[in-house]
């Protein structure tokens, strides 16, 4: 466990931090979950053998998606559940960003903001996939929504798994080598698609005094017209049995975990982070404790808001059988091993005395016994 945890920049710089600003029901939510996890607080539970009658006694965690002290068990299940619809195939790693210049826009209008992120960035490479120029067929795409660079500042982008193959006519099709389309081609359309929706939702914007009509918003976009917007394609890495568990990885992480922060002292937090300008060097950088908290707040989503979606071939409307069209067609159903034995060995929990992984769990909460299973 790392020694220094962001419960405890809440807790050291937090007060000071809630005097000088005013929280949001969400950064509310979020810091009050990160405060109180795995303490009292929230209770506790009672896990006991059914074999020996052995006790086993923990705190109750918050399981707050942007606290990262709840999210492994999160990963391993999702881990667990998506690992059946992994195809025998190739995976692409996307990655499709947005200039600073809409940062601002993005921070008071999240839920619009990011909605629209996702929307361009599916139909881009759903529309390019479909190309006979390219593909010419249907491709399975795992979108994941991250709002952080490395130093905690606002820095949208989507991480994208894509299948290197797709349906056509009810035919499987492998794209050529380790290829997909131009990165260029995608910049290009993921552009038009972002700003040309952006647009349509002005009235529904947060704008600042500068920007009160749709000529000057359109005034404020145009340079973005001319600017190259960055997108990466990586190239399939790896055997297929990789795939859900790199998408997992990123699916769960939040801002900052405890293992990158190193000091706490003299009202600053010193953590670590890797500088991509400069060959990844590791390197260390030191803020004031309030401004560590309002960088991590910059990265709280709204209630409800969907963070994982699924598009093409793994929509969720007819997902399973999708799948198994896909995979009658590429000949071969995957037995995940790797993936299935990593998760059990996660979740398992033996009895110290006996052995057994059969328990009776009961809960408290606020001292109140609520429930029992």
């Amino acid at each position: 466990m790392s020694k220094y945890m962001i419960r405890d920049i809440f807790k050291t710089f937090g007060p000071n931090y809630i005097k000088n600003h005013n929280l949001s029901k969400e950064e509310w939510k979020v810091y009050n979950a990160i405060i109180n996890c795995g303490t009292s607080k929230l209770g506790y539970h009672i896990c006991t053998c059914t074999e020996c009658g052995e006790e086993y006694f923990g705190f109750n965690s918050c399981r707050n998606r942007h606290c990262p002290m709840c999210q492994n068990y999160a990963r391993e299940k999702w881990i667990e559940k998506e690992s059946s619809y992994l195809l025998d195939t190739k995976y692409f790693h996307i990655i499709t960003t947005v200039p600073s210049e809409l940062n601002e826009i993005a921070m008071y209008n999240k839920m619009i903001f990011y909605n629209i992120l996702f929307k361009a960035t599916s139909e881009s490479i759903l529309e390019l996939a479909n190309d006979p120029k390219w593909l010419g067929a249907k491709v399975g795409i795992t979108s994941i929504l991250h709002t952080w660079g490395q130093t905690m500042e606002l820095h949208p982008h989507i991480h994208s798994i894509v299948t290197g193959g797709g349906l056509s006519n009810n035919k499987w099709l492998t794209c050529k080598e380790d290829y997909l389309f131009k990165v260029q081609v995608l910049g290009s359309l993921f552009k038009k698609k972002f700003l040309a929706c952006l647009k349509h939702e002005f009235d529904n914007l947060k704008l600042n005094d500068n920007i009160n009509n749709i000529k000057s918003f359109n005034k404020f976009l145009e340079p973005l017209y001319n600017k190259t917007w960055i997108t990466y394609i990586e190239p399939p890495k790896g055997d297929a049995t990789n795939v859900v568990e790199y998408v997992g990885r990123y699916s769960f992480r939040v801002a900052i975990s405890n293992q990158r922060i190193k000091d706490i002292s003299n009202d600053k937090v010193t953590f670590e982070y890797k500088d991509y300008k400069d060959n990844c060097k590791i390197k260390e950088m030191t803020i004031t404790g309030e401004e560590f908290i309002r960088r991590f707040f910059l990265h709280i989503l709204p209630n409800n808001f969907t963070k994982i979606k699924h598009y093409g071939l793994l929509a969720n409307r007819d997902k399973k059988n999708c799948i198994k069209l896909c995979k009658l067609l590429i000949s071969r159903t995957i037995c995940n091993e790797f993936i299935v034995k990593k998760s059990r060995e996660f979740k398992e929990f033996i009895c110290e005395k006996c052995g057994n992984n059969k328990f009776y769990y009961s809960f408290e909460y606020n001292n109140n016994r609520l429930c029992t299973c």
